[in-house]
């Protein structure tokens, strides 16, 4: 598979030759230079591809992570699941993509003794592949992605798809493209989208989504409530659109890493918002 060192890709380049893997620029971290121009690097606007390795070596000031000049906030990684433990409000994972030592993984549950079996998180198996979507934190010195959400791979060439999503993003920010969502590949291939502003807010650069897909989430996006946007206030606002369409699309947003449940599962803000 990949090299179980550095930043993975040695073969190719993108490996941890000195530097910290990821989205890198050629002179690599840690330089007076950059330390200065930390300051203007740019915080990502989407969920990062991105592997272990790339994740235990990114860049770190304070409670901020950088691949390069990218500031490494929510990140998405494709691994095998090598340990679960199980708690009522809390599973924990070791994830391993063997690009470097596996990486502790987070998921908060209210698994309840009191809630309905069906109701409950149900954990991941040992020795399966998982994607895993979350939010990079450190404590203590030792990293790990808390999850809110994870979904097993159902086709093995999603595992190919999400290295090629690695390595575009890296090109892409390297190329000077910037953070944007020209950075973030969708595993499935969509039918396209538009630029369709909703609730104030400006175009959707998700790339991957159907026109309504993108128009739904400028909608949470732009949603001003703490709590998140709810379906019915996207339904209020896509009056001739039938309800179990703006559900499945907000079902496929949520899959793909796009959105994510608040209070409640008909409550939903922005990853990238």
């Amino acid at each position: 598979m990949w090299q179980n060192q550095g930043g993975g890709f040695n073969q190719s380049g993108y490996g941890d030759q000195g530097g910290g893997g990821g989205y890198m620029s050629p002179g690599g971290f840690g330089t007076p230079q950059q330390s200065q121009e930390r300051k203007s690097r740019t915080r990502a606007q989407n969920i990062m591809p991105s592997t272990v390795a790339q994740v235990l070596n990114a860049d770190q000031t304070d409670d901020k992570f950088y691949q390069g000049d990218v500031e490494l906030s929510q990140v998405t990684i494709v691994g095998l699941v090598r340990t679960v433990k199980e708690s009522p409000t809390r599973i924990d994972y070791e994830i391993d993509d063997m690009t470097g030592p596996p990486l502790e993984v987070k998921q908060f549950v209210d698994n309840d003794e009191n809630l309905p079996e069906e109701e409950r998180v149900q954990a991941m198996r040992e020795n399966t592949y998982v994607r895993v979507y979350g939010h990079l934190r450190s404590f203590a010195g030792k990293r790990s992605v808390v999850a809110f959400k994870m979904t097993p791979l159902t086709d093995m060439n999603e595992l190919s798809c999400h290295m090629l999503e690695v390595i575009h993003s890296h090109v892409t920010l390297s190329s000077g493209q910037g953070a944007g969502g020209g950075a973030m590949a969708s595993v499935n291939s969509g039918a396209g989208f538009s630029d369709m502003g909703s609730g104030g807010g400006g175009s959707s650069t998700i790339p991957g989504l159907s026109p309504l897909q993108s128009q739904i989430q400028l909608i949470i996006k732009n949603h001003p409530s703490d709590t998140g946007a709810s379906i019915d206030a996207v339904c209020k606002q896509l009056r001739n659109v039938p309800e179990q369409q703006i559900r499945e699309a907000v079902d496929f947003l949520s899959g793909e890493g796009h959105i994510y449940s608040t209070i409640d599962e008909d409550h939903y803000k922005a990853t990238d918002g």
